[in-house]
């Protein structure tokens, strides 16, 4: 592990540790207990839907590869969400072993981080109408109000569509470089760079349907979020649900280096549960339970994924023999 990432994570144990004494320890625990073994089971079943629809996303964007299918997209982001969330990587590390999983699957390395790179990109977009969102929720106050909160939902689209736009002339300009320069160095990886990245900038029907998957996986979130107060006994509304899971949602993103995003989890669900009255005993447990649902669903892809490694592996020693 290299120095910044050890430092990253040593910071993040140290502002997790001061979080859960911050907002008790027996409070946390009373929280989390309040599950049980069959809710934390439940919570770990319900985002399921969630991993397969992103993967579907991811697909969308290289269904014409060679050898692309949804579900091995499908298992790449199950395998890159695990090794982000459990391992001691940063999110980098999860992107990195989501693209080694579709190499592993058949499909050529870099037509598949082109893909990934897009596929980034576009979550990233579809994020920011659901922060503000949440963001308009909060303002605008209210517990229940229905038309309220679709307008709060549906009114920062515009900025989607305009961001979509504007950005597609930039990242092809962005791109255009990026080969160009490639192919004074290496004329012929350059030419290959080319035609994989030439579909990152063209936006189609393909980009739009990733989009909206991903805005859709976003939402998803709030109602994985209201779910898990509700089985804690947390009286929070679906438009509270929708305040604290879209603007943790961008605190997060500030977390992006730290590995698994320790301490800076926790530190953002004290402070966006407290804007809705959540105390903080309770929204550290909503991150340690959101921990323990990675745990859950990690641990298992993990092993799948190093016991495909490690049959690669003696497959070509056996070949070298």
């Amino acid at each position: 592990m290299r120095r910044t990432a050890l430092i990253a994570l040593l910071l993040g144990v140290a502002a997790l540790v001061t979080t859960v004494v911050y907002a008790g320890i027996g409070g946390v625990e009373q929280a989390v207990l309040r599950l049980g073994v069959a809710g934390l089971l439940l919570v770990a079943l319900i985002h399921l839907p969630v991993i397969a629809l992103t993967g579907a996303a991811w697909w969308l964007i290289g269904a014409e590869l060679p050898g692309a299918s949804v579900w091995k997209f499908i298992w790449a982001r199950y395998v890159r969400e695990a090794t982000a969330e459990v391992l001691p990587f940063s999110q980098l590390g999860g992107i990195v072993a989501g693209a080694r999983a579709l190499s592993l699957a058949g499909l050529e390395s870099l037509p598949v981080a082109a893909t990934l790179l897009k596929d980034l990109l576009l979550e990233q977009l579809a994020k920011v109408p659901y922060v503000l969102a949440g963001l308009a929720v909060l303002l605008l106050g209210g517990r229940d109000a229905p038309l309220r909160l679709v307008a709060a939902a549906l009114a920062p689209l515009g900025l989607l569509a305009l961001a979509a736009f504007l950005g597609r002339a930039r990242l092809a300009g962005l791109f255009t470089r990026f080969a160009a320069a490639l192919a004074r160095r290496r004329p012929a990886l350059g030419v290959a760079a080319n035609a994989s990245l030439e579909p990152l900038w063209r936006w189609d029907r393909r980009a739009g349907a990733a989009l909206a998957t991903h805005a859709v996986t976003w939402v998803l979130g709030a109602g994985e979020t209201w779910v898990v107060c509700r089985l804690m006994g947390l009286a929070v509304s679906p438009a509270q649900a929708l305040v604290i899971d879209s603007l943790f949602s961008g605190l997060r993103t500030v977390g992006f280096a730290v590995p698994a995003a320790l301490g800076i989890q926790e530190a953002g669900y004290v402070l966006v549960c407290a804007l809705v009255g959540v105390p903080p005993a309770p929204a550290v447990a909503l991150s340690l339970i959101r921990r323990v649902r990675e745990m859950l669903l990690g641990v298992p892809a993990l092993g799948i994924w190093q016991a495909v490694e490690g049959g690669r592996a003696l497959a070509g020693l056996s070949e070298s023999k």
